[in-house]
């Protein structure tokens, strides 16, 4: 599938994932109290994971086998941008809570964290379609 037509179709998938991620993430934070750096990385692992199988198999030319790799291979990138923006994210929740209180505002910590979501979604679309791509349609040279 030619790339902006995959990209547009990974967008889309991506942004049902986005819902299962902001969903898991807003329970999380919003009704279980859990720290924003680790709701996120549970929701995000959720979401990722599920666009990344279903991707694979309906927007991009899978290579034949080793799924198991390629699965490890994405939960590992997966992790590693989860990290990165869970970090971001909570620097933003700061920032956004100082500058709150500076105007002695009080939004909600359910309320940042959705800001701060909403602010590094762009970059990971891209990353995580240049990613499931070249995981799913990269040849991993036969076992001996």
């Amino acid at each position: 599938m030619p790339g902006l037509a995959a990209f547009l179709k990974f967008g889309s998938l991506s942004g049902l994932g986005w819902l299962l991620d902001f969903t898991i993430l807003m329970l999380l934070v919003g009704l279980a109290g859990a720290p924003t750096f680790a709701a996120n990385v549970v929701s995000s692992s959720v979401a990722a994971l599920s666009v990344f199988l279903v991707s694979r198999s309906l927007i991009f030319t899978p290579e034949r086998g080793g799924l198991e790799i390629r699965v490890a291979i994405y939960l590992i990138y997966t992790l590693a941008m989860i990290g990165i923006a869970a970090g971001a994210m909570t620097l933003i929740v700061d920032v956004l809570s100082a500058l709150a209180t500076q105007r002695d505002l009080h939004p909600r910590p359910a309320v940042l964290t959705a800001v701060a979501k909403i602010l590094v979604t762009p970059p990971l679309l891209i990353s995580n379609f240049l990613m499931s791509r070249h995981t799913s349609e990269r040849r991993f040279p036969a076992r001996a």
